[in-house]
């Protein structure tokens, strides 16, 4: 807002228990200071001319009169009523009087009137407009101080009644009598100037200025209001000022043009709409001149405006300090995080008016003194407060920094406690937006906040902002009228069966992305028997990483599928970064299906891998051979202990990261986990409806889980990196498409990643402040070191495997190995037979044991040679075999 002219701006209080009184306690405490002066300069323009000695009183009228009314435009709540309420006062202050000197003496304020209070058959002139003026106590004072002024206002009272008699009767005499009352008819314009006219003379003031406040509220009595105002009451010595939503008004008047225009005049509306609208737009044009037209300022004027101080100036008491914008600033950093606005990502808080900001100041006034203190550093860091800072800094332009501007050491922590209670800010938050039909957003990042509290042994995600299909019928959100699509069913449409598809709503509060289906594979050379040399643990711990990965789950009433998926690892990143992980939250984590999957989103909904009906043997553990089996127990104490070994080293990344002081809101979780979701189709992608699952090797299945991580990792770094952390505002937004590629060459790592990573230790801090992103920490996180150990491990083991090509269609290659001897043993031909795909298809057609299919048989005869002689080249000729019989399979449905 800016100042008049060679007018220094003075502070603005805003009283934090002011609520939505009208009448302020004081000037200062006036928040649209622009409206005020604006209208200070219209009133002293519209100052009528004294009147000429001997100057007849009609003729004057006649010479004077005209449409000067002042027309104050502003939605609902953007404190129209309150500039009314205050005005006499902004006229009286020491400022108004040096700019305007004659001003506020000449001019007299009645109290604003609400032409809403009518009751059905009230006139607003008789029984509003009058009974204003005669009701005022300034006039009523004036009764024994100046009898001879108020007998001649009583006796102009006097004749404005026969004239309004006249008005009210005119249709309803005969032949004389109508025409006298047409007569006094016209003779009311005058006897309505002539009544305000004796009422100025009464206080010794040159203009009566009368506030009416929302003509428009009661619709089916607006046009009749503006009427009144249009017929009566422009006279020279009134100024009326009129409050409304200009849109409404002229929604208002052309509808009664239209209506007056089609009353006799059948299919007429059409072409009578754009008449109708014009009429209206000339009639507005006339009651309400552009040049005597106001604009209340938004609220987001006084959000961007440092000049307005949270708290009243009391002698004795200390000055406010904390303005609105750092409120906001608050806000932010409490319900956002540290997030750069970049893809969405920046939350709307549902402050639409001024009345909004002034009911939720009350509702948070207790907590205000404490940010106060945080925010000055009289109090101890805390991540919160600390991020509020960098967002004032970056909101006043001091970040990101210049290059070459020298950087501020950190400050000295203050050892004075932080009072600051993050969990009543959040509960009255929730308190006050579950009210507020648009904040649905804001109340489930404070559903959320309240779960992690409170709920710390259960999982992260077990909150409705990250379980879209509970968020629109939730008891606590039946006031939040927020929708956002939801387009799951083309995605899953084949996938889950059509029955729970169809019944998939079409909208939440917030959009997220279609559950993860899942990549089905075939198990291969997956276990790691063996511990290596220097790491005993390896072989627990390569299980348990595996398991992270992949989720076995019936994808029929009777089949089992294993599936690549993601939510596991998005899962347990995200709980590290948010607290301390226990044993329990790993093993809830393995015991449930993958979050954000399809089987978790669908719960016993069977998964559908294609459209075939697929007989698969090693689908399904049971059918392993007996070689293979491993000892269960031993695996489960392996297993147990790479889980404790993980939890000991999540404690202490988190110690030495100090991860704890990143402000991680449910908002910038919410942010980077649906991108990761939206990306994971990209490096994961599921099978098609038609095509069978296929051989997975371990490198690929381990690849997929540190695709995952990094995925993730990426996206908190596409919403972190930017002023917020002295960076700049570039973001790379390419997909991770390869699983195998080296990530520090990708974009996402190279451009987003690597700037927040690489800080040197001279520049982690930005205007005083430590700096501590979510990125940084996870660059070294333990469970993306064992992904990448693993990785290469399998990487490592796989090469002594020539790769799988196209192979011939026959070949005639002697025996020569053990291998070739085993091979031809399982699949029941003679040790010197000539081997090619042609006699492998027979061999498994032929001798497939009883229940079990060709391909099935085959697949457990692939798995039994490669887990002991990886290197045979014999292998690719199988495999050919296997995929041809899988090929050939009928469609389902088919007979």
């Amino acid at each position: 807002m800016s100042a008049p002219p060679g007018h220094a701006r003075e502070p603005i209080y805003f009283p934090l228990e002011q609520g939505e009184r009208a009448q302020h306690l004081d000037v200062n405490q006036l928040l649209p200071r622009q409206v005020y002066e604006k209208l200070a300069e219209m009133l002293s323009e519209s100052l009528p001319p004294v009147a000429r000695d001997g100057e007849d009183e009609g003729s004057r009228f006649l010479r004077e009169r005209g449409h000067a009314t002042i027309f104050l435009d502003g939605n609902r709540g953007t404190g129209k009523t309150t500039v009314m309420a205050n005005l006499p006062k902004y006229l009286e202050t020491s400022g108004v009087r040096t700019r305007h000197p004659e001003l506020a003496d000449a001019v007299h304020v009645l109290r604003p009137i609400d032409p809403s209070q009518l009751e059905d058959g009230d006139d607003l002139f008789l029984n509003v407009v009058v009974a204003a003026v005669l009701g005022d106590r300034c006039i009523r004072k004036q009764r024994d101080l100046k009898p001879d002024a108020w007998r001649a206002l009583h006796e102009s009272l006097q004749s404005l009644g026969v004239a309004l008699t006249g008005r009210e009767t005119q249709g309803e005499g005969v032949g004389l009598d109508r025409l006298r009352a047409f007569i006094g008819s016209q003779e009311l314009a005058y006897a309505v100037h002539d009544f305000f006219d004796k009422a100025a003379r009464l206080l010794g003031k040159r203009l009566i200025v009368l506030p009416i406040d929302d003509v428009d509220t009661t619709l089916h009595r607006a046009f009749e209001n503006l009427e009144v105002v249009r017929r009566y009451l422009p006279s020279p010595v009134l100024l009326p000022i009129v409050c409304g939503d200009l849109k409404l008004y002229r929604e208002v008047t052309w509808r009664d043009s239209l209506r007056r225009l089609t009353m006799d005049v059948a299919d007429f509306s059409k072409d009578a709409r754009p008449i109708a609208e014009d009429l209206a737009h000339e009639y507005l044009r006339k009651v309400f001149p552009l040049h005597r037209r106001l604009r209340m300022p938004e609220v987001r004027t006084f959000l961007d405006d440092p000049n307005v101080l949270l708290g009243a100036k009391l002698a004795g008491a200390a000055e406010p300090r904390l303005s609105l914008p750092l409120l906001e600033d608050w806000l932010r950093a409490l319900l956002t995080g540290p997030v750069n606005g970049h893809e969405n990502s920046r939350l709307p808080i549902p402050l639409p008016t001024v009345r909004a900001l002034s009911q939720l100041l009350s509702r948070v006034r207790i907590g205000i003194g404490d940010v106060e203190k945080a925010y000055f550093a009289e109090t101890a860091s805390l991540p919160e407060t600390d991020l509020m800072r960098r967002i004032s800094y970056r909101r006043l332009g001091r970040i990101p920094a210049r290059h070459g501007q020298p950087v501020r050491p950190a400050a000295e922590p203050s050892k004075r406690p932080n009072t600051v209670s993050l969990g009543d800010w959040q509960l009255a938050l929730l308190d006050h937006f579950v009210y507020e039909p648009s904040a649905g957003a804001v109340c489930l990042v404070l559903l959320a906040m309240q779960h992690w509290r409170t709920m710390q042994n259960s999982s992260v995600f077990a909150t409705p902002l990250f379980q879209p299909l509970r968020q629109v019928n939730l008891p606590d959100m039946r006031y939040i009228e927020t929708r956002a699509h939801l387009s799951w069913g083309m995605d899953l449409s084949g996938r889950l069966p059509d029955s729970w598809v169809h019944g998939l709503p079409s909208e939440s509060v917030l959009p997220f992305a279609t559950p993860e289906v899942g990549r089905a594979v075939v198990r291969s050379d997956w276990e790691v028997t063996t511990s290596l040399e220097d790491d005993p643990s390896f072989a627990g711990r390569s299980r348990m990483l595996v398991e992270l990965v992949t989720h076995h789950n019936f994808y029929s009433t009777s089949k089992r599928a294993t599936l690549i998926c993601s939510g596991r690892i998005v899962e347990l990143v995200v709980t590290s970064l948010l607290r301390d992980v226990t044993v329990a939250d790993i093993e809830r984590i393995l015991a449930q299906a993958p979050f954000h999957s399809a089987v978790h989103v669908a719960a016993t909904k069977a998964i559908e891998l294609s459209i075939d009906d697929i007989h698969l043997a090693d689908l399904d553990e049971d059918d392993l051979p007996s070689s293979q089996a491993l000892d269960k127990h031993a695996d489960d104490l392996d297993r147990d202990l790479a889980i404790q070994q993980l939890v000991e080293a999540i404690q202490g990344w988190r110690n030495v990261t100090q991860v704890a002081r990143v402000p991680l809101s449910p908002w910038f979780v919410y942010c980077a986990v649906n991108k990761t979701f939206n990306q994971i189709p990209f490096f994961t992608r599921p099978r098609k409806l038609d095509e069978q699952p296929q051989i997975e090797l371990l490198s690929d299945v381990v690849a997929s889980g540190l695709s995952a991580f990094n995925a993730l990792w990426a996206a908190f770094a596409s919403f972190e990196k930017g002023p917020l952390f002295d960076l700049g505002p570039e973001i790379s937004t390419v997909n991770l498409l390869n699983r195998r590629g080296d990530f520090s060459r990708n974009n996402l790592y190279t451009q987003n990643i690597k700037p927040l990573v690489d800080r040197s230790p001279e520049r982690a801090t930005v205007q005083g402040e430590m700096l501590f992103s979510a990125t940084q920490a996870l660059d070294s996180h333990p469970l993306r070191e064992q992904l990448r150990d693993f990785f290469e491990y399998a990487s490592k083991r796989e090469k002594l495997v020539p790769p799988l090509s196209s192979p011939p269609q026959r070949t005639t290659v002697k025996v020569k190995s053990p291998g070739r001897l085993l091979l031809l043993e399982l699949l029941g031909l003679p040790p010197d037979g000539l081997l090619s795909k042609k006699k492998i298809l027979n061999a498994l057609n032929k001798n497939a044991p009883t229940g079990q299919s060709p391909e099935h048989f085959g697949e457990a005869v692939l798995r039994t040679v490669t887990n002991r002689y990886p290197r045979l080249r014999e292998l690719s000729i199988l495999s050919a075999a296997i995929d041809t019989l899988n090929q050939k399979k009928p469609d389902s449905g088919t007979s």
